[in-house]
């Protein structure tokens, strides 16, 4: 929720006007829970805080970078990024990737492994897919998250994406057990 109210504040309109431009509707940017997160060091870890989150969990979520030496503070993972969350496939957010807005270097980045979040075993926007894929009888794979939402945005409401990773057993055995012809 944090990331998805900044998109609608002044700080976050170089977001949002991305998006837009990338021909993505206001209605997928509510529907996919898309984002922005400030490029600051301590945004998140602040409001979370305020909510009693303690920096071990926050590390622990992939959502602050605690440094080799342990006396220097910890900092938000995720800056001056585009947020794109990543759903488990009853739709409750387990990790984020974020595309970083103008030069940088990674383009996209996402959460790291977890407890609860591993790449390999998770395909993007899976949740959204599923009802789609069932009554088509068929899953698209597509490369990227704005990939998955212009195609959805489509009508193609049965497609996902693999997390920035080559396709793994783990995904194809989630694709095939949701449809028994994936296209990719």
């Amino acid at each position: 929720i944090y990331y998805e109210k900044l998109l609608y504040m002044p700080e976050g309109r170089s977001a949002l006007d991305y998006l837009l431009g990338r021909g993505i509707s206001e209605i997928s940017i509510k529907n996919f829970r898309v984002g922005f997160s400030l490029n600051s060091r301590g945004g998140l870890k602040t409001a979370l805080s305020r909510q009693g989150i303690s920096d071990e969990l926050m590390i622990e979520a992939g959502l602050l970078i605690q440094p080799d030496d342990p006396s220097r503070p910890t900092y938000d993972r995720f800056r001056g990024r585009v947020m794109f969350p990543i759903t488990n496939r009853g739709g409750r957010v387990i990790a984020f990737g974020g595309r970083i807005l103008g030069e940088g270097e990674p383009k996209y980045l996402n959460s790291p492994e977890t407890p609860i979040f591993h790449k390999g075993d998770n395909l993007y926007a899976l949740s959204q897919a599923v009802e789609g894929a069932r009554e088509s009888k068929t899953i698209l794979v597509t490369e990227g998250y704005t990939d998955v939402i212009a195609l959805n945005q489509a009508g193609f409401e049965n497609t996902v994406a693999p997390l920035g990773t080559a396709l793994t057993e783990n995904q194809l055995q989630l694709l095939w057990r949701t449809v028994s012809e994936p296209i990719l």
